[in-house]
């Protein structure tokens, strides 16, 4: 249900500030091999088939100067795993591209869509192109001893 909303915040936001330039889309396993080489469709909508689980970097680029001066947010999704980009410089794209790690799990693909604009008020994982997902994330977290339900009061004073 959420990557419903997620893809109608995008969608919203495609309509509502213009189209994107069809981008390259690559995804490429752990080992850097590419598991998926295509474009985004005319809504900046990709999916790739279904990938073996592990870890995916999925990286987007582009030679359309129309993306100068702009700003883009990136939803890139393999199940409920989902990383997002908010407010990407056009300029990104067209010097070296943006990458954003992923993880899949089995049987799933990986899916993603590209809208011009930043969003607002969607909950996301990441904030910008540079940070890593929720789910590693929440793996540090869990890793921390339980926090006690009240703290101690000291006792002497």
């Amino acid at each position: 249900m959420k990557n419903l909303f997620l893809a109608a915040v995008l969608f919203a936001a495609t309509a509502a500030f213009g189209g994107v330039p069809a981008m390259s889309v690559v995804v490429s396993d752990a080992s850097g091999k590419a598991a998926f080489k295509g474009a985004t469709k005319a809504n900046g909508a990709f999916a790739t088939e279904k990938l073996q689980p592990g870890k995916y970097v999925v990286q987007f680029n582009s030679k359309n100067a129309a993306l100068k001066g702009g700003q883009y947010s990136i939803v890139v999704a393999a199940g409920k795993k989902k990383v997002v980009a908010n407010a990407i410089a056009g300029e990104k794209f067209l010097a070296g591209g943006v990458a954003m790690k992923v993880e899949v799990g089995a049987g799933l693909n990986i899916t993603g869509q590209i809208a011009a604009g930043p969003m607002a008020n969607v909950p996301s994982q990441t904030n910008d192109n540079t940070s890593r997902p929720r789910d590693q994330q929440e793996s540090v977290r869990r890793s921390l001893p339980p926090a006690p339900d009240k703290m101690p009061v000291p006792t002497g004073y």
